[in-house]
């Protein structure tokens, strides 16, 4: 198995504890994904991963329930949080500068972004997105929330975030979500 230099570094000062057991899950989640490729997969989870590229497909989702409910609301709530939780993530990113995944068994299959991969961006907007949009739609609540799942799972399966990456950005999408939706929400207050 192949890691850059950085991430044997890494790996060594975090051997013991905490961090190490992280690191080795991470790990071992990522082989386990990428034994679930196949061409025709990787082709489907790579173009749902797509719609999560700056969070354009949760927008484009609040928008379509808007027009069904002839009301603006949730396009700008799903906006607001989607949108304000990737400025949240970009600045939690420039402060850990982690490294993506480098192995040998888990190969990266897209080509990854440059930034930092904690926390993941798609997981966060996912998340968050869930949440308005599930005030927005309650009854379509479990499936938004699978939906983002998916889309957080997408990363790693890819093999361009740890999973700790999707984890960590997952929680950080609930509660921008939440947040956004005190302050946006998505349907008319009772």
């Amino acid at each position: 198995m192949r890691l850059s230099a950085s991430s044997r570094k890494r790996r060594a000062s975090a051997s013991n504890g905490l961090l190490g057991t992280i690191a080795a899950a991470d790990e071992a989640l990522l082989v386990a994904a990428a034994r679930l490729r196949s061409p025709e997969v990787d082709r489907g989870v790579t173009s749902y991963s797509r719609l999560g590229n700056s969070g354009l497909g949760w927008v484009a989702l609040g928008v379509v329930v808007s027009l069904a409910k002839r009301d603006a609301r949730p396009a700008i709530a799903t906006a607001v949080a989607v949108w304000g939780t990737l400025g949240v993530n970009y600045g939690v990113k420039q402060i850990a500068k982690r490294e993506r995944p480098n192995l040998e068994d888990a190969p990266q299959t897209i080509e990854a972004p440059t930034s930092s991969s904690f926390p993941s961006s798609h997981a966060a907007m996912s998340a968050a997105a869930a949440v308005v949009l599930g005030d927005a739609v309650p009854y379509a609540r479990l499936p938004l929330k699978l939906a983002a799942v998916s889309m957080a799972y997408t990363r790693v399966h890819l093999g361009v975030h740890h999973p700790s990456d999707v984890v960590a950005g997952y929680v950080l999408g609930a509660v921008t979500g939440r947040v956004a939706r005190l302050f946006v929400p998505a349907r008319r207050r009772r």
